[in-house]
């Protein structure tokens, strides 16, 4: 406690002395009145310690101004009452900046620029008022003089803030002088051309000539390429060499702002320095607004590119694990993430479990407690300020980031990094972005998984329809063929009977006749009927001999030329299944021609080559729009394709109004 309190006492008295010799040696240009200059660097000086080091220390100031007044003979009231001016300055101008415009000492913004402007004229002119009053009420300085002394003092005042401040604050950030280093011969050349710039414009007694006086506007260009090249390095230290040479000259008689008075002439240079530090720290402030917005630009085009390449990444893949490992192992790569692991919810879903990881085992993460700062999302902003506690040494963080679609959690992303300023504000939209990406991706996946189980059951449920009507067919063709055509049988036989024993009865013979007739065409339908769902040559002979007679009848019925032509095959048997699907996918394309193609030719076309037979029906007919809904919706080419899917095989269809209609199946046999 001793020590701590030795330590401030210490910065308070060293900072009391460079208070007392930066203001004695600015008394020295005090024309007007021997407490009053129009320059005074010690307010930018006091305005910085304050803001660094805090307000605790303002005793420095205090005792700094009663030590130079009391060295310089002043009367201890009016050492008194500058001591509360210039302190008062000093305290309301830093609570202002700190709590009130949250302000940047590295003045990179133009809000940082306007606010310190602003409390700069405000804490300077409060300051000037209570030095000025204190004056007047404490010396013989007449009160007619008093806006005099006021604007000297508040421009003195005003010029140490506005020149000195800035040039102190943005020196101590070291970190910012990248552009410096990499450009120092520039820099230097433009230091040398200020300096020559202002050393030529003011270093020469009036009267001066119009060329001369021009010349002080040439000085703008090098300012504004300070700015512009170097930020607020460049525009500070431009204003502060610029004020040097400027202040050195003008207290000398030199330069184009030498009036009869030195005090006047000190006070249109000190505006004119006022004014060209201004829009000197703006357009500072502005570039570096610029180049930070460039900044900020080209990382959100990073990141959006990062998320479109994830985006690739996933699709396409719906396998849920390689889904899971894909994820972490972007976040590792792309986010710059030490490690990650993904966990999900098991059982009542209150307990988890990790399924993928990248960077670390997922042995590791479920044996042994991870001695890492674990950070939900809210708290990961936390982590990031807890790096400015140099008290403190916080271990390495993790976030963990849900994994949420909807209402439904999936689960969560962890990452694990090994600096706590990857936690930036923008780093943890990025991630969490990158997390509902993700979780689109699982969903994906879980919904790709759901669908394909459906279609696996749908198919499987198709198939045992197939079979099932296959074996109706085929029980409904036996008892067509066998009962029912043997009952029809029996029947003509005994008509048969009846018209030999009425032959001598001709009205009832003609009657028995139409019987018989009658019998004859029902036992032809029943014939066809069968053969129609199953024939028995199918079984018997194979898919061409059942092919070629279900063709010939159906050329004979519907009037259509129909071609067959079987290559490959030679008497060979395909598995039932298969001769099965091919015999009904060409029935029924020829009565999908005998009902909607108008056609008048049909060339049917097997084929058995590389283990694969290939079944293609083409006809003349009009044709029609494949994509059309009403298409899509035919049961027909819908069974059609369910058979072809069943046998692992491919579908296709071609046809286009007035152009007929081609259907080609390929289907796998084996071996």
């Amino acid at each position: 406690m001793i020590k701590k309190s030795a330590g401030y006492l210490f910065k308070i008295v060293v900072f009391a002395l460079i208070y007392h010799l930066v203001a004695r040696l600015s008394l020295k240009m005090a024309y007007l009145q021997p407490n009053t200059s129009p320059v005074w660097p010690p307010t930018g000086i006091s305005l910085v310690f304050l803001f660094f080091y805090g307000i605790s220390f303002w005793p420095g100031i205090s005792l700094g101004v009663l030590l130079g007044s009391v060295l310089t003979g002043a009367p201890f009231p009016l050492a008194l009452g500058m001591a509360v001016g210039n302190t008062l300055e000093a305290l309301i101008a830093v609570y202002l900046l700190k709590d009130k415009l949250h302000f940047h000492e590295s003045l990179d913004r133009l809000n940082d620029i306007v606010g310190f402007s602003a409390v700069a004229f405000i804490c300077t002119a409060i300051s000037a008022i209570i030095g000025t009053a204190t004056l007047i009420l404490t010396t013989q300085t007449p009160r007619s003089s008093f806006f005099d002394v006021w604007i000297t003092w508040w421009i003195g005042d005003l010029l140490g803030a506005l020149v000195v401040a800035p040039i102190i604050m943005v020196w101590l950030k070291p970190h910012s002088l990248v552009k410096i280093r990499k450009n120092i011969l520039e820099w230097f050349g433009l230091i040398i051309l200020i300096i020559f710039i202002s050393w030529y414009v003011f270093s020469k007694q009036p009267p001066i000539d119009v060329v001369h006086q021009a010349m002080i506007y040439v000085i703008f260009p090098f300012l504004i390429w300070a700015a512009l090249r170097f930020g607020q390095h460049g525009a500070a230290t431009g204003i502060f060499l610029i004020s040097a040479i400027a202040i050195w000259g003008t207290v000398n008689g030199y330069g184009p702002f030498v009036q009869d008075s030195i005090n006047a002439s000190l006070i249109l240079l000190q505006t004119f320095l006022g004014v060209v530090a201004l829009i000197s720290l703006i357009l500072g402030a502005t570039t570096l607004e610029r180049r930070e917005a460039a900044v900020a630009l080209q990382r959100r085009i990073e990141d959006l590119d990062m998320l479109n390449n994830a985006s690739k990444s996933f699709l396409g893949n719906f396998d849920k694990l390689s889904i899971y490992q894909i994820i972490c192992k972007i976040a590792v790569e792309k986010i710059n993430a030490n490690c990650s692991w993904i966990e999900i919810p098991v059982g009542d879903g209150h307990s988890k479990i990790p399924i993928a990881a990248y960077g670390i085992s997922l042995d590791d993460i479920s044996s042994r407690e991870l001695n890492w700062a674990k950070k939900t999302e809210s708290d990961i902003s936390q982590a990031s300020r807890s790096k400015d506690d140099k008290s403190s040494q916080p271990a390495k963080p993790y976030g963990v980031f849900p994994l949420i679609f909807g209402n439904a959690a999936l689960g969560d992303l962890n990452l694990h990094f090994n600096d706590t300023a990857l936690f930036t504000e923008e780093k943890q939209l990025l991630i969490q972005s990158y997390a509902n990406l993700a979780a689109v991706a699982i969903q994906n996946a879980w919904l790709f998984d759901e669908v394909n189980r459906g279609n696996e059951q749908l198919h499987a449920l198709s198939q045992r329809l197939m079979k099932a009507q296959e074996e109706e067919r085929l029980h409904l063709s036996r008892e067509l063929h066998d009962e029912s055509g043997q009952i029809l049988a029996a029947l003509m036989v005994e008509l048969g009977l009846l018209t030999k024993a009425s032959k001598q009865n001709k009205k009832d013979l003609f009657h028995l006749q139409k019987i018989h007739d009658l019998s004859q065409d029902l036992q032809t339908n029943l014939h066809r009927l069968a053969a129609n769902l199953r024939p028995a040559s199918l079984d018997h002979l194979g898919l061409v001999k059942a092919l070629e007679q279900y063709i010939n009848d159906f050329s004979k019925q519907h009037s259509v030329i129909v071609d067959i032509e079987a290559v490959g095959l030679d008497q060979k048997r395909l598995p039932t299944e298969i001769e099965t699907s091919i015999f009904r996918i060409v029935q029924e394309s020829l009565t999908n021609v005998a009902l909607h193609a108008e056609a008048s030719h049909v060339d049917v076309l097997i084929t058995y080559r590389n283990q694969h037979i290939v079944a293609l029906i083409e006809d003349d007919g009009i044709g029609f729009i494949t994509t059309s809904p009403a298409i899509e919706k035919q049961l027909g080419l819908f069974g059609m394709k369910e058979r072809v899917e069943m046998l692992r095989g491919s579908f296709t269809l071609e046809s286009a109004p007035g152009k007929g209609t081609m259907i080609k199946v390929e289907v796998p046999v084996g071996n």
